[in-house]
């Protein structure tokens, strides 16, 4: 395998046609709602759902933990979970379906994971759902894939889409607050990997059969991205084997990739926070850096500037960002009967606007629909399967709403 050198990843870039970016950070919400949300219970930090075929829920709480949740919010913990460091915005994250669910039970698990020396790294688990009358419990689970480069900060990204053709899953990895990982490609911080079903590098990558360094630096997240350049190094990580970073990448330059789906025609569009301003929707293409913390169309929290997209052609701009922010919680894709005039259209919590947003999208082109100020913290809104959205509410005492048509 062939050493990745550090620029390949930064130019790997291709010039594109520019398309026009939409600022909807000063989107007014709708007047009224078109439809009721009806609380069925109360969970703490509640961060994901993933509907069983039967309609009962999975859902995670940040704190730690999971329950298999009714329709009628009648709950059971789940047993086996694995212990996480609760911390910031690190916990329990994601819980999600295999696709094929159906035959295996299997599903996968993102969580920020406790060790040495010290704070959490990202964890990707598998495991067998197994389903009694009055339990259910998660077996044999096995981490197939994690950063162990620990150390502090939040932003884990930690979502997972799979493929259309049920081959591969792409998990986003977010920079932990250290920015200038985004940019290295030895590191998987700041990037979207795209992996087999069982957590090694997919065929087909860009980088397939690159190795990176065998050791990386660890730094504390820096003030802003002026001081990120110069950060001091706390020490050096050594990957246990082979550095398969470079193998595993998708794309780089991300923050705080919290959303990611496929449309119904294929394409991936990936979600991420911005720092004061600059929240993204972007087209997920192969290969591309999408700049951070090179620019941004925004600045850092304590107002030092950071260069703007249109600065920098070689990079992949966002297709609708938002200055103010709206801190997006997830995005998806809806495809059911009982909101049937938003079939195919792109749905997405706004945490910061307590909003729900609907978003058009006609091939690589995104236009802003509604915005509905729902008066809670949306972290996810998922599709169940009688075409009902559910949200999580995310705060301590956290909402699971059903939401249907008024």
């Amino acid at each position: 395998m062939k050493r990745f050198a550090l620029t390949g990843l930064l130019l790997a870039s291709a010039l594109q046609p520019a398309l026009a970016q939409i600022n909807a950070g000063e989107q007014k919400p709708e007047a009224s709602l078109p439809f009721t949300m009806t609380q069925v219970a109360t969970l703490r930090y509640p961060w994901r759902i993933a509907f069983l075929p039967d309609g009962r829920m999975l859902i995670t709480e940040k704190v730690g933990g999971m329950v298999l949740m009714t329709q009628k919010g009648e709950s059971i913990p789940v047993a086996n979970v694995p212990p996480v460091l609760y911390k910031g915005q690190g916990g329990q994250l994601g819980v999600f379906l295999s696709p094929f669910y159906a035959k295996d039970h299997s599903v996968y698990l993102t969580y920020s994971e406790p060790g040495e020396p010290g704070g959490s790294s990202l964890a990707l688990a598998k495991a067998r759902l197994d389903l009694k009358p009055n339990a259910a419990s998660l077996e044999d689970l096995k981490v197939i894939w994690r950063d162990g480069e620990r150390g502090l900060g939040g932003q884990f990204g930690a979502q997972i889409a799979f493929s259309p053709d049920k081959k591969f899953l792409y998990l986003t990895v977010g920079e932990r607050q250290r920015m200038t990982p985004a940019q290295d490609p030895n590191q998987p911080l700041g990037k979207i990997l795209r992996l087999t079903l069982d957590g090694k590098p997919a065929p087909g990558n860009p980088w397939a059969g690159k190795t990176g360094t065998a050791t990386v630096p660890v730094i504390d997240p820096p003030s802003d991205t002026e001081a990120a350049k110069t950060a001091p190094k706390l020490r050096d990580y050594t990957f246990p084997g082979p550095n398969l970073t470079p193998s595993e990448t998708w794309t780089s330059g991300h923050r705080t990739p919290y959303g990611l789906a496929f449309a119904p025609d294929g394409k991936l569009w990936e979600a991420e926070h911005g720092p004061r301003g600059g929240d993204e929707l972007n087209l997920i293409e192969k290969g591309k850096n999408y700049g951070w913390p090179l620019v941004s169309y925004a600045v850092n929290y304590n107002g030092v500037p950071i260069p703007s997209p249109d600065t920098r052609p070689d990079l992949q701009k966002p297709v609708i960002y938002w200055t103010p922010i709206i801190a997006p919680g997830n995005i998806m894709f809806y495809k059911g009967k009982m909101f049937s005039q938003w079939d195919g259209n792109l749905l997405m919590g706004g945490m910061a606007t307590h909003t729900l947003n609907r978003v058009i999208i006609t091939g690589n082109t995104a236009k802003p629909a509604e915005r509905w100020d729902v008066g809670k913290r949306i972290r996810d809104v998922e599709e169940a399967p009688d075409g009902a959205l559910w949200f999580l509410e995310d705060d301590a005492k956290g909402g699971v709403y059903r939401v249907t048509p008024k």
